[in-house]
């Protein structure tokens, strides 16, 4: 079963209200929606260096983490990036350190990575990407 790896900016368009990824997420099953230990991380930090921003929006990111499937980064998760950060470093395209985590995250439990960084995550071999933002 292929279920949906969220990427850090579709949390942020999340919180923002973003129409589509909104309309998007409200019409898949929770069991559908993976998110990386990783982007955890990412959001988390986001809140602990931005606390008056974090008051408005941590009640509704915990209610989403809440009701999603968190993966962990585990040695699966290493393998597959390390294979990925070769390939990219060969092909003289790397992409940022946390981006090929949560790409091998995607690519281990056989998930669509949702992004709309698709110009850093199309380089990745055999990553299947969706972007929900709103064009």
């Amino acid at each position: 079963m292929m279920g949906y790896l969220l990427d850090t900016c579709v949390i942020s368009d999340f919180v923002k209200g973003e129409e589509l990824t909104i309309k998007r997420l409200k019409s898949s099953t929770p069991s559908d929606i993976f998110m990386s230990s990783l982007t955890v991380m990412e959001v988390k930090y986001g809140l602990a260096i931005n606390p008056q921003r974090a008051i408005k929006i941590q009640p509704l990111i915990e209610t989403l983490l809440s009701t999603i499937t968190i993966v962990s980064f585990g040695v699966a998760e290493a393998e597959q990036a390390a294979k990925i950060r070769s390939i990219l470093k060969t092909a003289g395209t790397p992409i940022g350190a946390y981006d090929v985590l949560i790409a091998s995250t995607a690519l281990t439990h056989n998930h669509i990575l949702v992004t709309s960084n698709i110009r850093e995550f199309q380089r990745v071999p055999s990553l299947q990407i969706e972007n929900w933002r709103s064009a």
